[in-house]
């Protein structure tokens, strides 16, 4: 028996990025599991300030079975969409300013339910207003209401907010949402633990189903090899090098504003971008290790202003390669040809793990291409040491990611891997399996009594 689930996604193709990755894939499998998708996403006519590339190509993944409709603007949502567009409404934002998603997306989900009758809710955030609106849809439908957070809101600890009166309010609406939902799924077990510890809820209620990769993605791409005596890093994706500033004026407590901020967690930031990886290589070029013609930094994905400019400010800036946005296969098809995939993550200055693991961290994995991973303690640096797909060096660590380098160059000009991954645990990253989890959680809070 196939039964329907109501799916808020404001994210969602044809919008490209990777947002949009996990419910695209939870939509394409979910058939297989006996959950037929409902889809409410955002209609995209709506400047919401962040990535705008399109990729419609993904579209042709979702089975025939799957309903997808966009939310429209009425003229009173229009008028409250352009009221929240105003500088002072937009300070006075505590969670995100997509607000104005609410009544559209509540509005447009009662008529699918009308429709189609749906047996359960699930609302993917962020942004994480949207949980007002999965509030309210099982309010006036009384089914049991599932949260899927893509980050750890109030506790990522990438967040800077105005005052701590801002991070209070935030915390206190995620309080509420996590007490009204009926199964909470946060996307790695380091978050999973934290949710479960700061609000106090039982252990059943809070479950990781973990981003992934999609094995039918692989071995289509054109194949573009590097030739054999030079290696080829590729890092697909977003950095944060626009952000960097931010947090250094804030650790330094430069101007006013800056000591009215508030950030639950201090972080260094440097270490997601192309910093250290660049200093890295710098080093080994110098000393000869690595002749500058035999070394490639090729970079997919969107890059800003800030991300340009740190490239072309390095010594190595000829060795790198800016490809800018690119379509979904594509991009895989720049994995497959990579020798070593570079994937940075944030370093918390308490010494503690990260609560993240950036979605390109598991189509890495899928590749089965080695991985440098300069990161903290954490689920990313298990990950991939559990599997055994790569390197492990410290986010600032330039003396180990020059190491790693040599020893990679080394390995292909001799013609060997320099890792034996064990595919059987990269396999629990596969999206199939992983949306094999997300029915068994529907399938739970259909059988019991919600709250």
């Amino acid at each position: 028996m196939t039964r329907n689930v109501l799916y808020l996604a404001y994210f969602f193709p044809p919008r490209g990025g990777a947002a949009v990755q996990r419910s695209l894939k939870f939509a394409k499998y979910l058939p297989e599991f006996g959950w037929r998708p409902l889809v409410v996403a955002n209609g995209g006519a709506i400047e919401d300030k962040t990535l705008k590339v399109q990729d419609p190509t993904m579209l042709k993944e979702l089975p025939p079975k799957a309903v997808v409709r966009y939310t429209a603007l009425d003229a009173r949502e229009n008028r409250r969409y352009l009221r929240a567009q105003s500088k002072f409404r937009q300070r006075l934002n505590v969670t995100d300013p997509m607000g104005w998603w609410v009544a559209p997306a509540v509005r447009l989900g009662m008529e699918m339910a009308a429709e189609h009758k749906p047996d359960a809710i699930v609302v993917t955030m962020s942004p994480f207003t949207a949980a007002r609106a999965g509030i309210e849809l099982k309010r006036r439908t009384g089914l049991p209401l599932v949260f899927d957070l893509r980050d750890p809101w109030a506790l990522d600890e990438t967040r800077i907010y105005p005052t701590r009166w801002h991070a209070g309010r935030d915390m206190a609406a995620m309080r509420r949402a996590m007490r009204v939902a009926d199964r909470v799924v946060m996307n790695t077990p380091q978050s999973a633990a934290a949710v479960r510890e700061r609000f106090k809820l039982p252990a059943e209620k809070v479950v990781a189903i973990t981003n992934g990769y999609d094995a039918a993605d692989f071995g289509h791409g054109e194949q573009r090899p590097a030739a054999n005596d030079v290696l080829r890093i590729v890092h697909t994706g977003m950095f944060h090098t626009e952000l960097v500033r931010f947090w250094d004026d804030l650790l330094a407590g430069r101007g006013l504003m800056n000591k009215l901020k508030h950030a639950p967690r201090a972080i260094n930031l440097w270490t997601r971008t192309p910093r250290y990886l660049l200093e890295a290589m710098e080093r080994v070029i110098s000393r000869g290790e690595i002749p500058a013609d035999k070394v490639e930094l090729v970079l997919v994905g969107e890059l800003s202003a800030a991300d340009r400019e740190l490239v072309e400010k390095s010594a190595v800036a000829g060795c790198v390669k800016m490809l800018g946005y690119t379509s979904h296969a594509q991009s895989v098809g720049w994995l497959e040809s990579a020798d070593v995939l570079f994937l940075p993550l944030h370093k918390p200055l308490d010494g503690g793990p990260t609560l993240v693991v950036p979605g390109k961290a598991y189509e890495y994995l899928g590749s089965g291409r080695p991985i440098l991973a300069m990161c903290p303690t954490g689920d990313m640096r298990d990950f991939v040491t559990a599997t055994r797909s790569g390197i492990v060096t410290g986010g600032d660590d330039v003396t180990g990611a020059a190491e790693a380098l040599v020893k990679l160059y080394q390995a292909k000009k001799e013609g060997r891997s320099v890792v034996t991954q064990d595919r059987p645990a990269v396999e629990r990253f596969e999206r199939r399996y992983l949306t094999q989890r997300l029915a068994e959680v529907l399938d739970q809070v259909c059988e019991r009594p919600h709250v």
